[in-house]
Protein backbone atom coordinates (compact mmCIF):
# COMPACT_ATOMS: atom_id res chain seq x y z
CA UNK A 1 0.00 0.00 0.00
CA UNK A 2 1.37 3.80 -1.04
CA UNK A 3 1.96 5.81 1.51
CA UNK A 4 2.11 9.61 1.84
CA UNK A 5 6.10 9.46 2.59
CA UNK A 6 6.36 6.91 -0.88
CA UNK A 7 4.32 9.01 -2.97
CA UNK A 8 6.03 12.63 -2.02
CA UNK A 9 9.65 11.00 -2.30
CA UNK A 10 8.68 9.12 -5.86
CA UNK A 11 7.49 12.45 -7.39
CA UNK A 12 10.64 14.77 -6.06
CA UNK A 13 12.68 11.48 -7.45
CA UNK A 14 10.95 11.68 -10.80
CA UNK A 15 11.47 15.42 -11.08
CA UNK A 16 15.17 15.14 -10.16
CA UNK A 17 14.62 17.49 -7.26
CA UNK A 18 16.89 17.58 -3.99
CA UNK A 19 15.91 17.95 -0.89
CA UNK A 20 17.94 20.67 -0.29
CA UNK A 21 15.99 21.93 -3.17
CA UNK A 22 12.73 21.41 -1.53
CA UNK A 23 14.29 22.48 1.56
CA UNK A 24 14.96 26.40 0.27
CA UNK A 25 11.42 26.12 -1.68
CA UNK A 26 8.98 25.42 1.06
CA UNK A 27 11.50 26.37 3.99
CA UNK A 28 10.81 23.13 5.52
CA UNK A 29 14.10 21.47 7.07
CA UNK A 30 15.55 18.95 5.44
CA UNK A 31 15.43 16.27 8.40
CA UNK A 32 11.29 16.68 8.91
CA UNK A 33 11.83 15.74 4.99
CA UNK A 34 12.72 12.63 5.19
CA UNK A 35 10.78 11.80 8.34
CA UNK A 36 7.94 12.56 6.11
CA UNK A 37 9.37 10.38 3.08
CA UNK A 38 10.43 7.59 5.51
CA UNK A 39 6.57 8.09 6.87
CA UNK A 40 8.46 8.83 10.55
CA UNK A 41 6.10 10.78 12.13
CA UNK A 42 7.20 10.10 15.37
CA UNK A 43 10.18 12.54 14.66
CA UNK A 44 7.25 15.39 13.82
CA UNK A 45 6.80 18.17 15.82
CA UNK A 46 3.06 17.21 16.01
CA UNK A 47 -0.05 16.42 14.57
CA UNK A 48 -0.90 19.68 12.15
CA UNK A 49 3.25 20.82 11.86
CA UNK A 50 3.49 17.35 9.65
CA UNK A 51 0.12 18.02 8.22
CA UNK A 52 1.20 21.48 6.86
CA UNK A 53 4.73 20.13 6.08
CA UNK A 54 2.98 17.61 3.79
CA UNK A 55 -0.10 19.55 2.25
CA UNK A 56 3.21 22.23 1.06
CA UNK A 57 5.38 19.49 -0.20
CA UNK A 58 3.02 18.36 -2.09
CA UNK A 59 2.14 21.10 -3.20
CA UNK A 60 5.42 21.87 -4.33
CA UNK A 61 5.92 18.65 -5.99
CA UNK A 62 2.56 19.83 -7.89
CA UNK A 63 0.83 16.73 -6.51
CA UNK A 64 -3.00 17.22 -5.43
CA UNK A 65 -3.05 18.35 -1.84
CA UNK A 66 -6.33 17.06 -1.56
CA UNK A 67 -5.33 13.60 -2.59
CA UNK A 68 -2.30 13.80 -0.46
CA UNK A 69 -3.73 14.86 2.47
CA UNK A 70 -5.83 12.06 1.82
CA UNK A 71 -3.52 9.37 2.61
CA UNK A 72 -2.19 11.76 5.09
CA UNK A 73 -5.15 10.88 7.31
CA UNK A 74 -5.82 7.70 6.14
CA UNK A 75 -2.50 6.99 7.72
CA UNK A 76 -2.87 8.82 10.41
CA UNK A 77 -6.26 7.84 11.50
CA UNK A 78 -4.98 4.60 13.48
CA UNK A 79 -2.14 6.27 15.05
CA UNK A 80 -2.17 7.33 18.83
CA UNK A 81 -1.67 11.03 19.45
CA UNK A 82 1.37 9.92 21.15
CA UNK A 83 3.00 8.48 18.09
CA UNK A 84 3.39 11.77 16.49
CA UNK A 85 4.79 13.42 19.66
CA UNK A 86 8.87 14.02 19.64
CA UNK A 87 11.27 11.18 20.35
CA UNK A 88 11.85 11.43 24.02
CA UNK A 89 8.37 13.01 25.17
CA UNK A 90 5.55 10.31 23.95
CA UNK A 91 8.03 7.59 25.78
CA UNK A 92 7.73 9.15 28.72
CA UNK A 93 4.32 10.32 28.76
CA UNK A 94 3.69 6.55 27.49
CA UNK A 95 5.54 4.58 29.77
CA UNK A 96 5.57 4.42 33.55
CA UNK A 97 9.04 4.06 35.13
CA UNK A 98 7.55 2.30 37.55
CA UNK A 99 4.80 -0.71 36.89
CA UNK A 100 3.98 -2.51 40.44
CA UNK A 101 2.48 -5.56 40.04
CA UNK A 102 2.04 -8.27 42.73
CA UNK A 103 4.92 -9.94 42.24
CA UNK A 104 6.43 -6.68 42.92
CA UNK A 105 4.28 -5.88 45.62
CA UNK A 106 5.40 -9.04 47.63
CA UNK A 107 8.63 -8.39 47.07
CA UNK A 108 8.53 -4.72 48.15
CA UNK A 109 6.67 -5.88 51.46
CA UNK A 110 9.39 -8.66 52.01
CA UNK A 111 12.31 -6.65 51.96
CA UNK A 112 10.12 -4.15 54.38
CA UNK A 113 9.40 -6.64 56.75
CA UNK A 114 13.06 -8.24 56.93
CA UNK A 115 14.47 -4.84 57.06
CA UNK A 116 12.12 -4.16 59.79
CA UNK A 117 13.63 -7.28 61.75
CA UNK A 118 16.74 -6.30 61.05
CA UNK A 119 16.66 -2.79 62.51
CA UNK A 120 14.46 -4.54 66.11
CA UNK A 121 18.06 -7.08 66.16
CA UNK A 122 20.17 -4.22 65.71
CA UNK A 123 18.76 -2.07 68.45
CA UNK A 124 17.89 -5.50 71.25
CA UNK A 125 21.84 -6.47 69.87
CA UNK A 126 23.43 -2.89 71.07
CA UNK A 127 20.72 -3.03 74.13
CA UNK A 128 22.60 -5.91 75.32
CA UNK A 129 26.23 -4.31 74.68
CA UNK A 130 25.52 -1.16 75.95
CA UNK A 131 26.03 -0.19 79.42
CA UNK A 132 24.07 2.17 81.72
CA UNK A 133 24.33 5.37 81.90
CA UNK A 134 25.20 6.78 85.35
CA UNK A 135 25.87 10.25 86.06
CA UNK A 136 26.85 11.11 89.71
CA UNK A 137 25.62 14.79 90.87
CA UNK A 138 26.71 14.31 94.70
CA UNK A 139 29.52 14.14 95.60
CA UNK A 140 31.70 16.15 93.80
CA UNK A 141 35.31 13.99 93.38
CA UNK A 142 37.92 14.97 96.42
CA UNK A 143 35.33 16.59 98.26
CA UNK A 144 36.22 17.82 102.18
CA UNK A 145 33.36 17.56 104.31
CA UNK A 146 33.03 18.41 108.19
CA UNK A 147 30.09 15.89 108.73
CA UNK A 148 30.00 12.25 109.04
CA UNK A 149 27.64 11.36 106.45
CA UNK A 150 27.82 12.47 102.77
CA UNK A 151 24.41 12.65 100.36
CA UNK A 152 24.87 10.09 97.28
CA UNK A 153 22.59 11.85 94.19
CA UNK A 154 22.56 10.57 90.66
CA UNK A 155 20.69 9.19 87.91
CA UNK A 156 20.78 6.17 85.57
CA UNK A 157 18.16 4.33 83.34
CA UNK A 158 15.19 3.20 84.58
CA UNK A 159 15.85 -0.71 84.46
CA UNK A 160 19.06 -0.38 86.18
CA UNK A 161 20.12 -1.33 89.53
CA UNK A 162 22.56 0.57 91.46
CA UNK A 163 24.83 0.25 94.59
CA UNK A 164 27.35 2.48 96.26
CA UNK A 165 30.23 0.38 98.20
CA UNK A 166 28.11 -2.48 97.31
CA UNK A 167 25.11 -1.47 99.05
CA UNK A 168 21.80 -1.92 97.11
CA UNK A 169 20.14 1.56 96.49
CA UNK A 170 16.81 2.14 94.97
CA UNK A 171 15.77 3.84 91.85
CA UNK A 172 13.21 5.62 90.61
CA UNK A 173 10.95 5.06 88.05
CA UNK A 174 12.81 8.09 86.10
CA UNK A 175 16.09 6.56 86.67
CA UNK A 176 16.78 9.25 89.35
CA UNK A 177 18.46 7.27 93.21
CA UNK A 178 19.40 8.90 96.84
CA UNK A 179 21.82 7.52 99.56
CA UNK A 180 23.57 8.11 102.69
CA UNK A 181 27.00 6.65 103.69
CA UNK A 182 28.93 7.15 106.53
CA UNK A 183 32.78 8.90 106.24
CA UNK A 184 35.77 7.70 108.40
CA UNK A 185 38.26 10.51 109.48
CA UNK A 186 40.54 10.95 106.97
CA UNK A 187 39.97 10.12 102.65
CA UNK A 188 37.08 7.84 101.80
CA UNK A 189 36.51 6.11 98.59
CA UNK A 190 32.90 5.70 97.31
CA UNK A 191 32.05 3.57 94.74
CA UNK A 192 29.04 3.74 92.92
CA UNK A 193 28.63 1.00 90.27
CA UNK A 194 24.80 0.77 87.55
CA UNK A 195 23.84 -2.87 86.01
CA UNK A 196 21.68 -3.09 83.65
CA UNK A 197 19.68 -6.03 82.87
CA UNK A 198 21.91 -7.55 80.84
CA UNK A 199 24.83 -7.75 83.17
CA UNK A 200 26.38 -4.78 81.77
CA UNK A 201 28.33 -2.24 84.27
CA UNK A 202 29.38 1.21 84.63
CA UNK A 203 31.45 2.15 87.80
CA UNK A 204 31.65 5.69 88.91
CA UNK A 205 34.36 6.32 92.02
CA UNK A 206 34.30 9.43 93.98
CA UNK A 207 37.10 10.35 97.09
CA UNK A 208 35.66 12.16 99.92
CA UNK A 209 38.04 13.41 102.79
CA UNK A 210 36.08 13.55 105.85
CA UNK A 211 37.56 16.61 108.81
CA UNK A 212 36.00 16.35 111.79
CA UNK A 213 35.55 19.58 113.41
Amino acid sequence: MKTVGTILKDARCAKGITLQQVEEATKIRQKFLRSIEADDLQSLPSLAYAKGFVKNYGEYLGLSAENVLAFFRRQTQDVSKSSILPVGMANPMNASLFQLTPGKFLTIVAVCLVGSFLVYLGIQYRDLQRPPALVVDSPYDKIISVEQRVDVVGRTDSDATVTVNGVGVLVRSDGKFFDQIPLSPGENTIVIVATSRHGKNTTVERKAIYQPQ
